[in-house]
Protein backbone atom coordinates (compact mmCIF):
# COMPACT_ATOMS: atom_id res chain seq x y z
CA UNK A 1 0.00 0.00 0.00
CA UNK A 2 1.40 3.32 -1.09
CA UNK A 3 1.89 6.26 1.28
CA UNK A 4 -1.00 8.21 -0.22
CA UNK A 5 -3.38 5.26 0.16
CA UNK A 6 -2.41 4.80 3.82
CA UNK A 7 -2.98 8.51 4.50
CA UNK A 8 -6.39 8.43 2.83
CA UNK A 9 -7.43 5.30 4.78
CA UNK A 10 -6.44 6.84 8.13
CA UNK A 11 -8.27 10.06 7.38
CA UNK A 12 -11.40 8.18 6.31
CA UNK A 13 -11.33 6.04 9.49
CA UNK A 14 -10.91 9.15 11.65
CA UNK A 15 -13.93 10.81 10.01
CA UNK A 16 -16.05 7.69 10.58
CA UNK A 17 -15.11 7.61 14.26
CA UNK A 18 -15.97 11.31 14.64
CA UNK A 19 -19.34 10.88 12.91
CA UNK A 20 -20.19 7.94 15.18
CA UNK A 21 -19.34 10.00 18.28
CA UNK A 22 -21.48 12.86 17.02
CA UNK A 23 -24.35 10.48 16.35
CA UNK A 24 -24.00 9.01 19.85
CA UNK A 25 -24.02 12.47 21.44
CA UNK A 26 -27.12 13.41 19.46
CA UNK A 27 -28.92 10.27 20.61
CA UNK A 28 -27.96 10.93 24.23
CA UNK A 29 -29.20 14.54 23.97
CA UNK A 30 -32.47 13.32 22.51
CA UNK A 31 -32.87 10.80 25.33
CA UNK A 32 -32.08 13.45 27.97
CA UNK A 33 -34.61 15.79 26.40
CA UNK A 34 -37.29 13.11 26.52
CA UNK A 35 -36.47 12.33 30.14
CA UNK A 36 -36.66 15.99 31.13
CA UNK A 37 -39.93 16.51 29.28
CA UNK A 38 -41.43 13.45 30.93
CA UNK A 39 -40.29 14.65 34.33
CA UNK A 40 -41.85 18.04 33.73
CA UNK A 41 -45.07 16.39 32.61
CA UNK A 42 -45.14 14.22 35.70
CA UNK A 43 -44.44 17.20 37.96
CA UNK A 44 -47.23 19.18 36.34
CA UNK A 45 -49.63 16.30 36.67
CA UNK A 46 -48.69 15.78 40.30
CA UNK A 47 -49.09 19.42 41.30
CA UNK A 48 -51.25 19.52 44.44
CA UNK A 49 -54.69 20.91 43.88
CA UNK A 50 -55.61 24.00 45.87
CA UNK A 51 -56.88 23.15 49.27
CA UNK A 52 -60.59 23.73 49.48
CA UNK A 53 -60.26 25.05 53.02
CA UNK A 54 -57.68 27.65 51.92
CA UNK A 55 -59.84 28.72 48.98
CA UNK A 56 -62.86 29.08 51.19
CA UNK A 57 -60.80 31.06 53.69
CA UNK A 58 -59.61 33.46 50.99
CA UNK A 59 -63.12 33.92 49.62
CA UNK A 60 -64.53 34.46 53.09
CA UNK A 61 -61.81 37.04 53.79
CA UNK A 62 -62.68 38.89 50.61
CA UNK A 63 -66.37 38.71 51.47
CA UNK A 64 -65.66 39.99 54.98
CA UNK A 65 -63.62 42.85 53.57
CA UNK A 66 -66.41 43.85 51.20
CA UNK A 67 -68.95 43.55 53.99
CA UNK A 68 -66.80 45.74 56.24
CA UNK A 69 -66.48 48.40 53.55
CA UNK A 70 -70.23 48.40 52.98
CA UNK A 71 -70.94 48.76 56.70
CA UNK A 72 -68.41 51.59 57.04
CA UNK A 73 -69.94 53.44 54.09
CA UNK A 74 -73.47 53.01 55.47
CA UNK A 75 -72.49 54.23 58.95
CA UNK A 76 -70.51 57.15 57.50
CA UNK A 77 -73.50 58.10 55.36
CA UNK A 78 -75.81 58.08 58.37
CA UNK A 79 -73.42 60.10 60.53
CA UNK A 80 -72.65 62.65 57.82
CA UNK A 81 -76.32 63.33 57.13
CA UNK A 82 -77.23 63.25 60.83
CA UNK A 83 -74.57 65.82 61.77
CA UNK A 84 -75.87 68.31 59.19
CA UNK A 85 -79.54 67.79 60.04
CA UNK A 86 -78.93 67.95 63.79
CA UNK A 87 -76.99 71.19 63.43
CA UNK A 88 -79.97 72.63 61.55
CA UNK A 89 -82.38 71.32 64.17
CA UNK A 90 -80.40 72.92 67.01
CA UNK A 91 -81.27 76.44 65.77
CA UNK A 92 -84.03 78.49 67.31
CA UNK A 93 -87.18 79.65 65.52
CA UNK A 94 -85.44 82.89 64.56
CA UNK A 95 -82.69 80.95 62.76
CA UNK A 96 -79.88 81.63 65.24
CA UNK A 97 -77.94 79.27 67.49
CA UNK A 98 -78.75 79.55 71.22
CA UNK A 99 -75.24 78.46 72.16
CA UNK A 100 -71.64 79.28 71.29
CA UNK A 101 -70.95 77.33 68.10
CA UNK A 102 -67.20 77.22 68.83
CA UNK A 103 -67.96 74.89 71.73
CA UNK A 104 -69.05 72.10 69.38
CA UNK A 105 -65.73 71.70 67.48
CA UNK A 106 -63.87 71.88 70.79
CA UNK A 107 -66.10 69.19 72.29
CA UNK A 108 -65.87 67.06 69.15
CA UNK A 109 -62.06 67.09 69.23
CA UNK A 110 -62.10 66.27 72.94
CA UNK A 111 -64.41 63.29 72.44
CA UNK A 112 -62.32 62.02 69.53
CA UNK A 113 -59.08 62.39 71.51
CA UNK A 114 -60.53 60.51 74.49
CA UNK A 115 -61.95 57.70 72.33
CA UNK A 116 -58.73 57.33 70.30
CA UNK A 117 -56.69 57.18 73.51
CA UNK A 118 -58.98 54.41 74.82
CA UNK A 119 -58.68 52.49 71.53
CA UNK A 120 -54.91 52.88 71.63
CA UNK A 121 -54.74 51.58 75.21
CA UNK A 122 -56.93 48.58 74.36
CA UNK A 123 -54.88 47.80 71.23
CA UNK A 124 -51.59 47.94 73.14
CA UNK A 125 -52.96 45.87 76.02
CA UNK A 126 -54.33 43.13 73.76
CA UNK A 127 -51.14 42.96 71.66
CA UNK A 128 -48.46 40.53 72.82
CA UNK A 129 -45.73 42.19 70.79
CA UNK A 130 -44.70 45.77 71.27
CA UNK A 131 -45.87 48.04 68.54
CA UNK A 132 -42.84 49.52 66.81
CA UNK A 133 -44.89 52.17 65.02
CA UNK A 134 -45.92 54.14 68.11
CA UNK A 135 -42.84 56.27 68.69
CA UNK A 136 -43.06 59.70 70.21
CA UNK A 137 -41.15 62.36 68.33
CA UNK A 138 -41.61 66.14 68.49
CA UNK A 139 -40.91 66.83 64.78
CA UNK A 140 -43.48 64.27 63.64
CA UNK A 141 -45.94 65.42 66.28
CA UNK A 142 -46.05 69.01 65.04
CA UNK A 143 -46.81 67.84 61.50
CA UNK A 144 -50.32 67.00 62.69
CA UNK A 145 -50.95 70.62 63.68
CA UNK A 146 -51.46 71.59 60.01
CA UNK A 147 -54.47 69.31 59.25
CA UNK A 148 -55.81 69.93 62.77
CA UNK A 149 -55.93 73.68 62.09
CA UNK A 150 -57.58 73.08 58.70
CA UNK A 151 -60.27 70.86 60.21
CA UNK A 152 -60.83 73.36 63.02
CA UNK A 153 -61.52 76.12 60.49
CA UNK A 154 -63.68 73.83 58.35
CA UNK A 155 -65.80 72.63 61.29
CA UNK A 156 -66.52 76.19 62.39
CA UNK A 157 -67.44 77.26 58.85
CA UNK A 158 -70.08 74.54 58.86
CA UNK A 159 -72.34 76.45 61.26
CA UNK A 160 -72.10 79.72 59.32
CA UNK A 161 -73.01 77.97 56.07
CA UNK A 162 -75.95 76.11 57.60
CA UNK A 163 -77.21 79.26 59.31
CA UNK A 164 -77.02 81.50 56.23
CA UNK A 165 -77.59 79.07 53.34
CA UNK A 166 -79.25 75.98 54.81
CA UNK A 167 -78.20 72.36 55.43
CA UNK A 168 -78.76 71.17 51.86
CA UNK A 169 -76.55 73.91 50.44
CA UNK A 170 -73.87 73.05 52.97
CA UNK A 171 -73.95 69.37 52.05
CA UNK A 172 -73.67 70.17 48.33
CA UNK A 173 -71.09 72.95 48.52
CA UNK A 174 -69.03 70.82 50.90
CA UNK A 175 -68.09 68.77 47.83
CA UNK A 176 -66.19 71.76 46.47
CA UNK A 177 -63.32 70.49 48.58
CA UNK A 178 -62.79 68.06 45.68
CA UNK A 179 -61.94 71.09 43.53
CA UNK A 180 -59.56 72.54 46.12
CA UNK A 181 -57.98 69.11 46.60
CA UNK A 182 -57.33 68.79 42.86
CA UNK A 183 -55.81 72.28 42.69
CA UNK A 184 -53.55 71.61 45.66
CA UNK A 185 -52.50 68.24 44.25
CA UNK A 186 -51.68 69.89 40.93
CA UNK A 187 -49.71 72.94 42.04
CA UNK A 188 -48.33 71.85 45.42
CA UNK A 189 -47.59 68.16 44.77
CA UNK A 190 -47.18 68.34 40.95
CA UNK A 191 -49.95 65.81 40.42
CA UNK A 192 -51.15 65.74 36.81
CA UNK A 193 -54.85 66.11 36.04
CA UNK A 194 -56.33 64.14 33.17
CA UNK A 195 -58.81 65.71 30.79
CA UNK A 196 -61.56 63.56 32.30
CA UNK A 197 -60.84 64.94 35.78
CA UNK A 198 -60.82 68.52 34.47
CA UNK A 199 -64.25 68.01 32.91
CA UNK A 200 -65.49 66.41 36.13
CA UNK A 201 -64.33 69.45 38.12
CA UNK A 202 -66.09 71.83 35.74
CA UNK A 203 -69.25 69.74 36.04
CA UNK A 204 -68.90 69.81 39.83
CA UNK A 205 -68.81 73.61 39.90
CA UNK A 206 -71.74 73.87 37.48
CA UNK A 207 -73.82 71.44 39.53
CA UNK A 208 -73.10 73.39 42.70
CA UNK A 209 -74.11 76.67 41.06
CA UNK A 210 -77.33 75.16 39.70
CA UNK A 211 -78.48 74.29 43.22
CA UNK A 212 -78.31 77.98 44.17
CA UNK A 213 -80.72 79.13 41.45
CA UNK A 214 -83.76 80.84 42.95
CA UNK A 215 -87.08 81.92 41.38
CA UNK A 216 -86.91 85.43 39.95
CA UNK A 217 -90.08 86.61 41.65
CA UNK A 218 -89.23 85.21 45.09
CA UNK A 219 -89.60 88.05 47.64
CA UNK A 220 -86.73 88.87 49.91
CA UNK A 221 -87.21 87.79 53.50
CA UNK A 222 -84.89 90.41 54.91
CA UNK A 223 -83.13 93.54 53.75
CA UNK A 224 -79.83 92.13 54.98
CA UNK A 225 -80.37 88.81 53.26
CA UNK A 226 -77.77 89.62 50.61
CA UNK A 227 -75.18 90.44 53.25
CA UNK A 228 -75.87 87.23 55.15
CA UNK A 229 -75.71 85.21 51.94
CA UNK A 230 -72.34 86.78 51.14
CA UNK A 231 -71.06 85.68 54.52
CA UNK A 232 -72.34 82.18 53.83
CA UNK A 233 -70.66 81.96 50.42
CA UNK A 234 -67.41 83.32 51.85
CA UNK A 235 -67.58 80.57 54.46
CA UNK A 236 -68.13 78.07 51.62
CA UNK A 237 -64.89 79.16 49.93
CA UNK A 238 -62.92 79.03 53.19
CA UNK A 239 -64.41 75.65 54.05
CA UNK A 240 -63.56 74.19 50.64
CA UNK A 241 -59.91 75.29 50.82
CA UNK A 242 -59.41 74.28 54.46
CA UNK A 243 -61.08 70.89 54.03
CA UNK A 244 -59.13 70.17 50.83
CA UNK A 245 -55.78 71.07 52.39
CA UNK A 246 -56.57 69.15 55.55
CA UNK A 247 -57.66 66.08 53.58
CA UNK A 248 -54.53 66.01 51.41
CA UNK A 249 -52.17 66.54 54.32
CA UNK A 250 -53.88 64.14 56.73
CA UNK A 251 -54.06 61.37 54.11
CA UNK A 252 -50.30 61.63 53.58
CA UNK A 253 -49.76 61.44 57.33
CA UNK A 254 -52.17 58.57 57.93
CA UNK A 255 -50.67 56.49 55.10
CA UNK A 256 -47.11 57.25 56.19
CA UNK A 257 -46.12 59.13 53.03
CA UNK A 258 -45.05 62.26 54.90
CA UNK A 259 -43.19 60.54 57.75
CA UNK A 260 -42.08 57.30 56.10
CA UNK A 261 -43.39 55.31 59.07
CA UNK A 262 -46.25 52.86 59.49
CA UNK A 263 -47.81 54.13 62.69
CA UNK A 264 -50.86 52.91 64.53
CA UNK A 265 -54.06 54.61 63.36
CA UNK A 266 -55.13 55.32 66.95
CA UNK A 267 -51.78 56.93 67.77
CA UNK A 268 -52.01 59.08 64.65
CA UNK A 269 -55.52 60.16 65.61
CA UNK A 270 -54.36 61.05 69.12
CA UNK A 271 -51.73 63.40 67.69
CA UNK A 272 -54.23 64.95 65.28
CA UNK A 273 -57.00 65.46 67.84
CA UNK A 274 -54.55 66.79 70.43
CA UNK A 275 -53.93 69.86 68.30
CA UNK A 276 -57.65 70.08 67.55
CA UNK A 277 -58.33 70.43 71.27
CA UNK A 278 -55.63 73.10 71.58
CA UNK A 279 -57.06 75.18 68.72
CA UNK A 280 -60.57 74.82 70.13
CA UNK A 281 -59.43 75.90 73.58
CA UNK A 282 -57.63 78.95 72.15
CA UNK A 283 -60.74 79.99 70.21
CA UNK A 284 -62.85 79.82 73.37
CA UNK A 285 -60.31 81.59 75.58
CA UNK A 286 -60.21 84.70 73.40
CA UNK A 287 -64.02 85.07 73.42
CA UNK A 288 -65.98 87.01 75.97
CA UNK A 289 -69.27 85.20 76.48
CA UNK A 290 -71.23 87.73 78.47
CA UNK A 291 -74.40 86.34 80.03
CA UNK A 292 -73.55 82.65 79.63
CA UNK A 293 -73.57 80.62 82.82
CA UNK A 294 -71.21 77.88 81.64
CA UNK A 295 -69.55 76.48 78.55
CA UNK A 296 -72.59 74.46 77.46
CA UNK A 297 -75.18 77.10 78.23
CA UNK A 298 -77.92 77.03 75.58
CA UNK A 299 -77.16 73.49 74.43
CA UNK A 300 -80.14 71.34 73.49
CA UNK A 301 -80.52 67.70 72.53
CA UNK A 302 -79.80 68.39 68.87
CA UNK A 303 -76.56 70.20 69.78
CA UNK A 304 -75.31 67.27 71.86
CA UNK A 305 -76.34 64.93 69.04
CA UNK A 306 -74.28 67.04 66.62
CA UNK A 307 -71.23 66.61 68.86
CA UNK A 308 -71.66 62.83 68.92
CA UNK A 309 -72.31 62.57 65.16
CA UNK A 310 -69.33 64.75 64.20
CA UNK A 311 -67.01 62.89 66.59
CA UNK A 312 -68.01 59.47 65.28
CA UNK A 313 -67.91 60.71 61.68
CA UNK A 314 -64.40 62.15 62.09
CA UNK A 315 -63.06 58.93 63.60
CA UNK A 316 -64.60 56.86 60.82
CA UNK A 317 -63.22 59.17 58.12
CA UNK A 318 -59.71 58.48 59.46
CA UNK A 319 -60.35 54.77 58.99
CA UNK A 320 -61.61 55.38 55.45
CA UNK A 321 -58.60 57.51 54.53
CA UNK A 322 -56.15 54.90 55.82
CA UNK A 323 -57.71 51.61 54.73
CA UNK A 324 -60.34 52.27 52.05
CA UNK A 325 -60.24 54.07 48.71
CA UNK A 326 -61.55 57.41 47.50
CA UNK A 327 -64.57 55.80 45.87
CA UNK A 328 -65.96 55.04 49.33
CA UNK A 329 -65.97 58.75 50.19
CA UNK A 330 -67.36 59.54 46.73
CA UNK A 331 -70.26 57.14 47.30
CA UNK A 332 -71.02 58.56 50.73
CA UNK A 333 -70.85 62.20 49.62
CA UNK A 334 -73.20 61.61 46.70
CA UNK A 335 -75.81 59.84 48.81
CA UNK A 336 -75.54 62.25 51.74
CA UNK A 337 -76.51 65.15 49.48
CA UNK A 338 -79.62 63.28 48.40
CA UNK A 339 -80.56 62.23 51.94
CA UNK A 340 -80.14 65.70 53.43
CA UNK A 341 -81.95 67.34 50.51
CA UNK A 342 -84.95 65.02 50.75
CA UNK A 343 -85.21 65.18 54.55
CA UNK A 344 -84.85 68.97 54.66
CA UNK A 345 -87.36 69.45 51.84
CA UNK A 346 -89.91 67.23 53.59
CA UNK A 347 -89.60 69.16 56.86
CA UNK A 348 -89.54 72.69 55.46
CA UNK A 349 -91.92 74.79 53.41
CA UNK A 350 -89.49 75.15 50.48
CA UNK A 351 -90.06 71.67 49.11
CA UNK A 352 -87.81 69.79 46.71
CA UNK A 353 -86.97 72.31 43.99
CA UNK A 354 -86.03 71.28 40.47
CA UNK A 355 -82.66 73.13 40.48
CA UNK A 356 -81.76 71.26 43.64
CA UNK A 357 -82.52 67.87 42.05
CA UNK A 358 -80.56 68.72 38.89
CA UNK A 359 -77.65 70.05 40.93
CA UNK A 360 -77.49 66.93 43.09
CA UNK A 361 -77.45 64.71 40.00
CA UNK A 362 -74.74 66.76 38.28
CA UNK A 363 -72.60 66.93 41.42
CA UNK A 364 -72.91 63.18 42.01
CA UNK A 365 -71.86 62.40 38.43
CA UNK A 366 -68.93 64.82 38.71
CA UNK A 367 -67.66 63.25 41.93
CA UNK A 368 -68.01 59.75 40.51
CA UNK A 369 -66.19 60.61 37.27
CA UNK A 370 -63.39 62.40 39.13
CA UNK A 371 -62.69 59.48 41.48
CA UNK A 372 -63.11 56.72 38.90
CA UNK A 373 -60.81 58.40 36.38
Amino acid sequence: MSFSSKFFFKAHSKRRVQSRKALTRAKLSHVELLVVSKAMTVSLVKLPAPDSSQASAISSADAFSSKTKLICCAVLLFLSAAATLLAEASKTASGSYPYNTFVIPFSVEGVKLLSSACFLYIAKSSSNKGSAGEEYSWPWLFLYSVPALCYFVSNNCMFYIIRELGPTTFQITNNLKTLSTAILMRFVMSHKLTWTKVKALVLLVCGTLVTQLQPVLQPSRDQNQGVFASIGYAAVCVNAFAAGLGGVYSERLLKGKATGRNESLHWQNCQLYFFGVIFGFLSLSIQDDVGRKNLYDGFNGAAFGTVFALAACGTLVSYVLKYLDNFAKCFVNALSMLVVGVVHASTSAEGLRLPLVIGVVLTSIAIEQYNLS
